[in-house]
């Protein structure tokens, strides 16, 4: 079966369909979904691909490719989202709701508002609905989403100069154990840089993590007593993926960088010397 990826761009969720055979489609496309009685948006996240036995999402329908006169419309009351957002925040407020609206998007006839907020406790928002479907005149529906989603949502630019993974390519968001980054030997405390625009540890940690753990293998750890040779010392050090450690031997004031197969974690063996035969004094006058 030819499967597509799309994210319904009014839910903002990962939509799996059967791939058109009469439809060429590409990433970043958009296409017009039917869910129910709704039509929605969607957008092309992955290329069409042959899996056997795949499981699709049978309550979306694809409808067709959208063209670019046809996405004005949509694109015109996407942009009016910071206003909607604004009016949802009053609303909260008003009915003193611990919420934070950051988002919203539509349908593809505007019929149906969806709203994006985060919360620390899961929140009775019955009432908010009322009060916001008054107030819009549309279908209301509020989702309650994480960091990692709301980075996700809202895009924004890394560290690195690029637009975040999560709003570009990254399709499924996986959680990012404390490990990644203590396995690549980086700084964990009081170091920003391995955090992202969602607070949480940066989803491209786990891009070379299997390199460096494969890289890391027979390789001490850092304050660990090794030898150098006879000299022992101890781990200040490590460059992974050059397989250099960095010692300072227990004589020396300064570390010294040694290959990895220098260093040991046991002391050297020793070979034990046999004790030489006493001379004696009677075998000399018997020879």
């Amino acid at each position: 079966m030819k499967i597509v990826q799309v994210v319904d761009l009014l839910r903002h969720q990962l939509v799996i369909l059967q791939a058109p055979d009469d439809v060429e489609l590409e990433v970043k496309d958009h296409v017009l979904l039917k869910n129910g009685n709704d039509k929605i948006v969607g957008k092309i996240v992955s290329r069409i691909r042959e899996i056997p036995d795949a499981r699709v999402d049978e309550t979306y329908e694809f409808l067709k490719k959208l063209t670019p006169d046809e996405l004005k419309p949509f694109f015109e009351m996407i942009a009016d989202e910071k206003s909607r957002v604004v009016e949802a925040k009053k609303c909260a407020r008003e009915l003193k709701l611990p919420m934070s609206f950051f988002a919203s998007r539509c349908d593809a006839n505007g019929k149906i508002f969806s709203f994006f907020f985060v919360a620390d406790e899961k929140v009775d928002f019955r009432d908010l609905l009322k009060l916001m479907a008054g107030k819009f005149k549309k279908r209301i529906h509020l989702q309650r989403v994480g960091a990692r989603d709301r980075a996700k949502i809202v895009g924004g630019f890394g560290s690195c100069g690029q637009p975040t993974c999560c709003s570009t390519f990254k399709v499924e968001l996986e959680t990012v154990p404390l490990d990644s980054a203590r396995d690549q030997n980086l700084m964990l405390k009081n170091n920003e840089k391995i955090f992202g625009l969602c607070g949480k540890l940066k989803c491209c940690l786990m891009y070379e993590l299997p390199l460096y753990r494969e890289m890391r293998r027979g390789l001490p750890h850092l304050r660990q007593h090794v030898f150098v040779g006879a000299k022992e010392g101890r781990v200040m050090g490590l460059d992974i993926l050059n397989r250099k450690v960095k010692v300072l031997l227990d004589d020396a004031e300064i570390s010294e960088i040694f290959d990895a197969d220098q260093v040991s974690r046991e002391a050297p063996k020793t070979e034990k010397r046999k004790p030489e035969k006493p001379f004696l004094e009677d075998e000399e006058s018997t020879s």
